[in-house]
């Protein structure tokens, strides 16, 4: 057993990393008379990202800490994804004044923390490993929104943590069902016990499917779980909102697919709900999102519309649907960071968080306006960008499958988003600027924007590797 143990050690070294990251960044920040300097603690975390980015590549494959997480290749384009989503939140906090030098050891150390999480969900292949990654991400999530210390900061916390603890409930009754059933825990034994189950106890299994589900629906804002995103996006500081709105997303994606692999025997007395409740995810996050004034609910109800583009992938459940699932989710972790950064330059400038606060950008900060203009028209799917891939292949894996009605519903909501986007683009382009004075972003927040939109454009001109890359992950999940 001390072997296994040991190895299973080894093979999760990256995650050990940033555990151990953060301690030593709270650490670092408690013993600080004066509170750690912001640079110090930014070049730990993305030191230690850096190296967990070069020690996932190398990793075996294969189901690990006897049976709890699972190592295979799709699990990897998340744990790329959840380290990015640390690196680029790290560098906009530099351009944030929501977060104070003095918070930067526990605010770092809880963000590595969550990055540990988000990587931990897109591994576990057993339900209480599941369960444990949720809660970590959720109560790092819960302390980060509530960390301005202010009244709409507390607030938001606040919703976001009875929101949170409802949800987890539910979930865990459903897992609680569900092992009262089958007797097991693990994914894969749960699969083959679901195979063998009575026709008389599929009702049972089919309700605890349902409640199992609730708790990653909320995760991920799927209507009708979406109450809290847009409160908690406003109240939090800048750079936790654009950290929960891809982070969390591309985990609880991840989860979903592993655990619907797992329920395959009754998911097709389930799946006909997400049909329905995919369709309206888009539907109303682009919807009420055209009357939104202030650009943190925008992008929170833009994020629902972006959940439901997510959910077509894993709904029509294919294999080309999984790899433009993959796709997309990378498109959106540049996309939507590099919209949010811009948020943060603009607010920091204006004070203000109305779209109003864009008049004028192109004059003021022209390559900032370049870059968030490509990042929104790709959140709208403008080819040549990333998110127009991402779409068409989404799109097209629903066609694929005889689910036209996906696509169909994607393609209109996708042109009622144009609207709300390009209404930004519009005040950044044709209006007058409100001060003369121009817009100068901190150097990490301007390299945190051009990553973003570069990576936007160029992989969506040169899909490519990205393609040949995604292509190899699917169809290996473990349990």
């Amino acid at each position: 057993m001390s072997q296994a143990l040991l190895e299973s050690l080894c093979v999760w070294m990256p995650e050990l990393v940033l555990s151990l990251g953060a301690m030593l960044v709270m650490l670092l920040g408690a013993v600080s008379r004066t509170g750690m300097t912001a640079s110090l603690a930014s070049w730990l975390v993305l030191a230690g990202s850096a190296a967990t980015l070069w020690m996932v590549q190398a990793l075996p494959a294969g189901t690990w800490f006897f049976g709890l997480i699972a190592l295979d290749p799709f699990s990897l384009v998340f744990r790329w994804v959840a380290l990015g989503v640390v690196a680029l939140v790290v560098l906009m906090t530099h351009g944030s004044l929501e977060v104070e030098r003095t918070w930067t050891g526990e605010y770092l150390g809880v963000l590595l923390l969550l990055g540990a999480g988000l990587m931990l969900m897109a591994q576990a292949a057993h339900l209480l490993m599941a369960y444990l990654a949720i809660e970590l991400v959720s109560l790092s999530g819960y302390v980060l929104v509530a960390l301005a210390r202010d009244a709409r900061s507390s607030e938001a916390g606040l919703k976001y943590l009875l929101f949170g603890a409802l949800s987890s409930g539910i979930m865990l009754f459903g897992m609680s069902l569900m092992f009262g059933m089958t007797g097991e825990l693990s994914l894969g034994a749960i699969r083959h016990a679901l195979g063998s189950l009575a026709p008389s106890h599929q009702a049972a299994a089919g309700v605890a499917v349902v409640l199992m589900l609730v708790g990653l629906a909320f995760k991920i804002s799927m209507v009708p779980f979406h109450m809290w995103t847009p409160d908690v996006y406003e109240g939090a500081p800048i750079p936790v909102t654009a950290l929960l709105s891809v982070g969390p997303k591309a985990a609880g994606l991840a989860l979903l697919v592993r655990i619907t692999q797992a329920l395959a025997p009754v998911w097709e007395a389930v799946a006909p709900i997400l049909v329905v409740l995919t369709i309206v995810t888009m539907t109303l996050g682009n919807v009420v999102a055209l009357v939104q004034t202030n650009v943190k609910r925008l992008l929170a109800y833009s994020t629902i519309g972006q959940v439901g583009y997510l959910l077509i992938g894993f709904v029509v459940n294919t294999g080309l649907s999984l790899e433009a699932l993959l796709v997309y989710v990378v498109a959106y972790l540049f996309m939507n960071l590099g919209a949010f950064a811009c948020v943060v330059a603009v607010c920091r400038d204006t004070g203000s968080e109305s779209l109003e606060a864009f008049r004028g950008l192109a004059q003021r900060a022209p390559s900032m306006a370049l870059w968030c203009t490509l990042c929104l028209l790709s959140l709208a799917g403008i080819p040549p960008l990333l998110g127009f891939l991402g779409k068409f292949l989404l799109f097209g894996s629903a066609i694929e499958a005889n689910r036209t009605i996906f696509a169909v519903a994607g393609v209109i909501n996708s042109a009622i988003a144009l609207y709300y986007y390009v209404n930004i683009i519009r005040q950044m382009y044709l209006e007058a600027p409100a001060s003369p004075v121009p817009l100068r972003p901190s150097r990490p927040l301007q390299l945190a924007v051009s990553v973003c939109g570069l990576a936007t454009i160029g992989l969506g001109l040169f899909p490519a590797p990205l393609l040949t890359a995604i292509g190899q992950t699917t169809g290996t999940l473990l349990f």
